[in-house]
């Protein structure tokens, strides 16, 4: 059974329209060492998403927005509020809210029990982490990572260390721009490949398709598996589902089945996807 506990009143609907005339400067990938959690994080009210015998805990999004407010810092959940959009290409990437997909992946991973035991998993555009929470809590271990690093420190990192400290113990953190993620992954780490890579809703902009496609390429196991939840299509950004089956299918590398899907609202699927 999945209950949702929220705290506080529900994100609000932006606009996901990008600034066509930004010119984009992508960030370089870095390993983040996490610190203690600030008081003012502590502080904040939590929800809760309940799936069946796992609890997972995460920071109320607009209760964490108005500490970060408060603490009149520039960082780029800011740039993207002042601007009312979730997306800001190459600055914000919607790390903040808990996007429809994660829920569905939850509902898909609880159904299909898969089994995350002793599995490397990556957390990809990880976000808020719920997804990658859900796997440490199944007894992985899992690496999270987000475009910004403000998402990470801020949201991320005291995501996990909410639900227990232990779980720090099995996680690492990273952000940047998946290309340099690729890169640092290669020169640090060149002997780690992943059992499993997590995504969810980030194949909104064709415009990254192939370095998600490079990421997948670079750190799957030859019999691992990606979970990969989208929307059919994204309005104003031009991505979805359907175009990204079709990219991977012209460059011939992976096989995909479409492992769960919904018509609620828009509709949204679940790729289960492997080396060919």
């Amino acid at each position: 059974m999945f209950k949702f506990n929220f705290l506080c009143e529900k994100e609000n609907e932006h606009s996901t329209e990008p600034d066509l005339d930004r010119q984009e400067v992508f960030q370089h990938s870095e390993e983040i060492c996490p610190e203690p959690n600030p008081q003012e994080l502590n502080d904040i009210p939590k929800n809760t998403i309940e799936c069946n015998d796992v609890v997972i805990n995460y920071l109320c999004p607009n209760s964490l927005l108005d500490t970060l407010k408060d603490k009149k810092l520039n960082e780029s959940i800011l740039q993207a509020e002042e601007n009312h959009s979730d997306l800001l290409p190459a600055v914000y990437e919607g790390g903040l809210k808990v996007w429809e997909c994660t829920y569905d992946v939850l509902q898909y991973f609880e159904e299909a029990q898969i089994d995350f035991n002793n599995k490397l998993v990556l957390d990809l555009g990880c976000g808020s982490g719920i997804l990658g929470i859900y796997a440490l809590l199944k007894n992985a271990t899992c690496w999270f990572q987000d475009y910004n690093v403000d998402v990470i420190n801020n949201i991320t990192i005291p995501n996990v260390s909410l639900n227990s400290e232990d779980l720090m113990d099995r996680s690492k953190f990273f952000s940047g721009d998946w290309k340099y993620f690729v890169d640092l992954m290669k020169e640090k780490y060149s002997d780690r490949k992943f059992d499993c890579i997590i995504t969810s809703e980030t194949i909104y902009n064709t415009n990254y398709y192939t370095k998600l496609h490079r990421v997948f390429e670079n750190l799957l196991k030859k019999d691992g598996v990606i979970y990969l939840a989208a929307k059919s299509f994204y309005f104003g950004v031009g991505g979805g589902v359907h175009l990204f089956e079709n990219y991977m299918d012209n460059k011939k590398v992976f096989r995909h089945t479409c492992c769960w899907s919904t018509t609620d609202g828009v509709q949204r699927d679940i790729l289960k996807i492997n080396f060919l």
